[in-house]
């Protein structure tokens, strides 16, 4: 059998040529058009440094902790290695066993070649000769390229003490951002050790001292993947790639008259940390392909206008960042000289207030500012349209104003954690164990579960029951319900509540949803309207409508095998076209099949979800005090489905599958999640474990 290939295995490199810089020029000096040729894989920008040279470090206005290298520092060789020590001393580096080498001051290269270069009369953009093609779409790869870069570099953080500080990159976004994400691969803090750790479960990982060299082969890979073989990691990006990636998005313009300013595309904009601006500059040059670049200086920064499409996008490079997005917001930035008032926001500044600990991914949502924004934009679209409804307040009233969201690496998992303030649906629960979970099988292989939710739906139902502009639309929501008794006896002895998939003892799966009745009487009574129901239109339809006896409780089955032979559909082997549902005085469930409600209706203490070990000690991590929690079993529905999967599969494709995929997914073990109130917060952390 094949060995699986691992991050360390061989990997083909292509030469790469030394990096161009950007051409020098004094303040008077003319602007320069840059025709860009479409690279191939041996004209790409700079290589690494060598391995025997010293390895440039993150500058420390940039990067919170130095103990550890960034995943920026040039790739390291398996002899200039050694184990990762339990603890370093700040500015010790571990890899090459020494002091960090600080960063050296800028040293441009040589210019780029004449036939890259050419006049812009009076520094116009738009005055180089366009290439042909769809307006701007082109120039737009450079864009692409970068966004292909932050992906890429997403992907692997995503499956590899005091506050932390947040990036360098959120000073550059202007104050009308709504949606700010950023993206840390210079992994700080513990986050570097915590990830050498995570790692170990997977193949190629094992040695400690190799964990920097097979990233940068594995990035390697993945950015040639996407580049189509024209560059890798370690030779065109990690040589002027200072680590930390922003990505923020524009609240829509009510006042604006292009659509640009109102979708909130003049307000967005990228931004990633960089080391060497020189190789930046020539790393964005050979991106571009034919297309045509207007290469200025504007304030501090290298600019670059599409000739193409009216100007419309840019990027710009300093000595700190690179900046991409439409020309409004890349000039803002660089006026804004990194010192934009975002963070100096109120709802920005509670969102970053809550920070604790080191991570790689940080996310903030304005909610209510950008719902304000739509609002207002809608009244301008369609003048008077809200003038007469209070539905837009009520939702208003309803949202958080902000919710913040990290990731972090911790020994054995990447754990997301979430925060927000408490939405205001008029109904509180509160923090406690679920009542639910000793009621659902041992074997269940994933569980999504919310407390109270016949009270909390009824609560936000009655935001709007009392506007006059909704009296309609809830009469005849309660004339549909009253054919069932009612909204209390559809759904107001609703509480706790999950959706369940559990394996089953026949070697099939069920699912369904599952309740802890409030009042067994109310769900007694709507289960048996349905019944009778089902018995007047059933057989008309070539339905069959069964109960069974099981251990003293009914369950009632809709049969569809009639109806499925008759259109020739087919099930795999051991799966019945049915439905099924069932009701005690502790549990209500409704489902596929009939075996899954047996098995819902046989858990109990000792033989349920709540009583296996393994499940608890995941709970135990999220906590079991909460107002709802999910776990996802990743290990089991691998086990269900690989052998459908080799039994539908050809067998070139199944041992694939076995030698080059697998093994990479054997250590994933589970997700669990839950959601507590803290105060007038609602926190969420979700735990994606490996063994």
């Amino acid at each position: 059998m094949t060995e699986p290939r691992t991050p360390g295995d061989p990997w083909p490199d292509a030469d790469g040529a030394p990096a161009t810089s950007r051409p020098t020029a004094s303040p008077d000096t003319e602007s320069t058009s840059i025709s860009t040729p479409a690279p191939t894989p041996t004209s790409t920008s700079a290589s690494a440094p060598a391995p025997g040279e010293p390895a440039p470090a993150v500058d420390a206005a940039d990067s919170p902790t130095q103990a550890w290298p960034s995943l920026s520092t040039p790739t390291v060789t398996p002899e200039s290695t050694a184990p990762l020590p339990a603890a370093a001393a700040p500015g010790y580096d571990p890899l090459n066993d020494g002091p960090i080498t600080r960063p050296s001051p800028y040293e441009p290269t040589a210019s780029l070649p004449a036939t890259r270069v050419g006049t812009v009369e009076g520094g116009t953009p738009g005055a180089a000769s366009p290439s042909r093609g769809r307006p701007g779409m082109r120039w737009m790869l450079a864009l692409v390229g970068v966004l292909i870069v932050a992906a890429v570099s997403f992907l692997i953080v995503s499956l590899v003490g005091g506050r932390p500080a947040t990036s360098t990159a959120m000073s550059y976004m202007p104050t009308n951002t709504f949606s700010y994400s950023e993206v840390r691969l210079d992994l700080p803090g513990d986050q570097r050790t915590k990830v050498a750790s995570f790692l170990k479960a997977f193949p190629g990982f094992t040695d400690q001292s190799q964990i920097e060299p097979k990233l940068n082969e594995l990035l390697d890979r993945i950015v040639s993947s996407a580049s189509d073989g024209k560059q890798t990691w370690t030779r065109d990006i990690q040589p002027w790639f200072g680590g930390q990636i922003s990505l923020g998005v524009g609240l829509p313009d009510s006042s604006a008259s292009s659509m640009n300013s109102m979708s909130g595309i003049n307000g967005s904009l990228f931004v990633a940390t960089i080391k060497d601006r020189g190789k930046a500059i020539a790393w964005l040059t050979s991106t571009t392909e034919s297309s045509t670049l207007n290469q200025s200086t504007y304030g501090d920064a290298d600019l670059f206008v599409a000739a193409e499409g009216g100007g419309q996008f840019a990027a710009a490079i300093n000595d700190k960042v690179l900046l991409a997005g439409s020309t409004t917001a890349v000039k803002a930035a660089i006026d804004s000289g990194g010192k934009g008032e975002l963070a100096n926001q109120d709802d920005m500044k509670a969102a970053v207030a809550t920070l604790d600990k080191d991570y790689v991914l940080f996310s903030v949502v304005r909610i209510r500012t950008y719902a304000d924004a739509l609002i207002a934009l809608a009244a301008t679209s369609q003048p008077g349209a809200l003038d007469n409804t209070q539905i837009d307040e009520t939702l208003l009233g309803m949202i958080p104003a902000w919710t913040a969201s990290t990731a972090r690496f911790e020994n054995d998992a990447i754990v997301a954690s979430s925060v927000s303030p408490s939405w205001a649906i008029g109904y509180d629960t509160t923090n406690r164990p679920s009542e639910l979970l000793g009621h659902v099988p041992a074997k269940t292989i994933a569980y999504a579960e919310i407390h109270d939710v016949g009270p909390a739906l009824n609560a936000i139902l009655a935001k709007f029951r009392t506007l006059p502009e909704a009296k309609p639309a809830f009469d005849q929501f309660d004339q549909a319900l009253s054919i069932l008794g009612g909204f209390d006896s559809a759904f107001g002895w609703w509480g706790d509540s999950a959706l369940v998939v559990s394996s089953l003892g026949d070697g099939t799966v069920g699912a369904g949803l599952v309740v802890k009745p409030r009042d067994a009487a109310l769900a007694d009574r709507l289960f048996t309207t349905l019944n009778g129901f089902l018995g007047l239109a059933g057989g008309n339809q070539g339905i069959v409508v069964r109960t069974e006896d099981h251990n003293g409780t009914k369950i009632t089955i809709i049969d569809f095998s009639a109806s499925m032979a008759q259109s020739g559909g087919t099930l795999p082997p051991g799966y019945k076209p049915e439905f099924a549902w069932a009701t005690t005085k502790d549990v209500s469930v409704v489902g596929y099949g009939s075996a899954f409600v047996a098995a819902v209706l046989d858990a109990g203490p000792g033989n349920s979800l709540n009583d296996d070990a393994r499940f608890k000690a995941l709970l135990g991590r999220v906590g079991a005090d909460n107002i709802g929690v999910t776990f996802v079993d990743l290990a089991a529905i691998r086990a269900v489905v690989e052998p459908l999967a080799e039994a539908a599969l050809p067998s070139d494709k199944w041992t694939y599958y076995t030698t080059e995929i697998q093994p990479y997914l054997k250590p994933l073990d589970g997700v669990i999640s839950g959601i507590r109130k803290d105060g007038g917060l609602d926190r969420g952390n979700a735990w994606f474990t490996a063994h």
